[in-house]
């Protein structure tokens, strides 16, 4: 009989010992954590891919909210992002929402759904110490980086994370706010907004952060309590990311700032990878470059808001800017990116279907994966939100056909 490994207890991990356990029911499966390695408590949004996921394997609905804080989503609300000052949503397609929720409750929650269908080592262990045919390895942020490549153009590189208590959501979305120093999270849980500030630390301090953040608090109407955390971070992703017998996953894998909340897309499409690779139908060498794919549109997909700059003119917008106009100018080598971006219709755009393919019929795969992360609606929300489609296109020199279809 086959056995499979899944190294780490994070969201990740979680997520990819149930995709495990679903996928190969009948095959023994081995869940290795370390107790002693905490996650951090910060309260997460996801996209569709998650809730989903939960629903086909646990069956969770909205009956077990309370158990994970969990609140429902109903987009990502935007505001402050280019010079026009406009604010808008990104909304999810009717009537599909994701949920907002406690990271560490999730995480309980899911083990404690499948720790008697797994077998369970508590320990801190490497793959090359577990006896699996296959393992994923979703162990945290690696000791060193020698096998990962870092960000050529995200701007933001640490956080200052608050807790502001509530006796009920005063808000439905994600907040993403653009501020003088960076951007601004709000992710609204049963109890609590879970609210934090993105910056360099090379360009500004974290007294400047403390202070500017007090604008949200007044804004939104939350209460800051005294629980606070600050760290800083690299935005990296793997070189080679799956081998004969392991794919890396989670923080191991890779970690790209939380704008528009990707990471978990990102995690399933690895797993999804991964259980290809181990049926067979789909080659390591094939898994690395989708993975190589997904890393660049996903970096696309989080620029495109720096290319639209803000409202501010500071040192970090001006050095935020410049990278996201470097970034989307190697969009113009890409014909998944610019195909998207040129069928990129609003949702009821009569005469086109959302998931529009491109003219010869049949999209690539890398058109197919981008879909997956941001459909075509999603694209147009945001073109037109963040007021950059006739400047993206001017720089890609693509010319949009829409008015073909208006």
């Amino acid at each position: 009989m086959k056995k499979y490994a899944v190294i780490g207890r994070g969201t990740v991990g979680c997520m990819s010992a149930l995709q495990m356990k679903l996928n190969f029911p009948n095959t023994k499966v081995e869940w290795h954590y370390d107790p002693t390695i905490k996650p951090q408590a910060v309260g997460e949004g996801t996209t569709l891919t998650l809730p989903h996921l939960l629903n086909k394997a646990l069956g969770f609905s909205g009956k077990d909210f309370n158990l994970v804080d969990a609140y429902v989503k109903t987009g990502i609300f935007k505001r402050g992002w280019s010079a026009t000052e406009e604010e808008f949503l990104h909304d999810f397609p009717t009537p599909s929402t994701a949920i907002h929720f406690n990271a560490n409750k999730m995480q309980d929650y899911i083990y404690g759904r499948l720790k008697d269908h797994v077998d369970l080592f508590e320990h801190n262990v490497s793959p090359d110490e577990i006896d699996a045919d296959y393992i994923i390895d979703c162990s945290g942020r690696p000791k060193d980086y020698n096998q990962h490549s870092q960000s050529a153009y995200i701007p933001v590189n640490a956080v200052h994370v608050n807790q502001c208590y509530w006796d009920a959501p005063k808000f439905s979305h994600t907040l993403t706010i653009a501020r003088p120093y960076g951007w601004v999270f709000g992710i609204p849980l049963q109890n609590r907004c879970s609210v934090g500030y993105l910056y360099n630390s090379d360009i500004n301090t974290l007294e400047e952060v403390k202070e500017d953040i007090k604008a949200i608090f007044s804004d939104f109407g939350l209460t800051p309590s005294k629980e606070t955390n600050s760290f800083g971070f690299k935005n990296y992703s793997k070189n080679r990311n799956f081998t004969d017998r392991l794919a890396s996953n989670g923080n191991s894998s890779f970690f790209l700032e939380p704008l528009e909340a990707m990471s978990f897309g990102m995690a399933n499409h690895v797993l999804d990878n991964a259980m290809n690779c181990i049926q067979g139908i789909m080659s390591t060498e094939q898994a690395n470059m989708e993975y190589v794919g997904l890393i660049r549109n996903v970096e696309r997909i989080i620029m495109l808001h720096y290319f639209a700059g803000s409202k501010y003119n500071t040192p970090f917008w001006d050095y935020a800017r410049e990278r996201g106009e470097r970034c989307m100018e190697t969009g113009k080598y890409d014909k998944a990116f610019c195909d998207m971006i040129e069928h990129a219709y609003p949702a009821g755009t009569f005469g086109r279907a959302p998931e529009v393919i491109v003219d010869s019929g049949k999209a690539s795969m890398d058109f197919l994966h981008l879909s997956n992360l941001w459909w075509s609606p999603s694209f147009a929300q945001n073109l037109d939100g963040l007021g950059i489609r006739d400047r993206l296109e001017d720089v890609l020199g693509i010319n949009s056909a829409l008015e073909e279809v208006a």
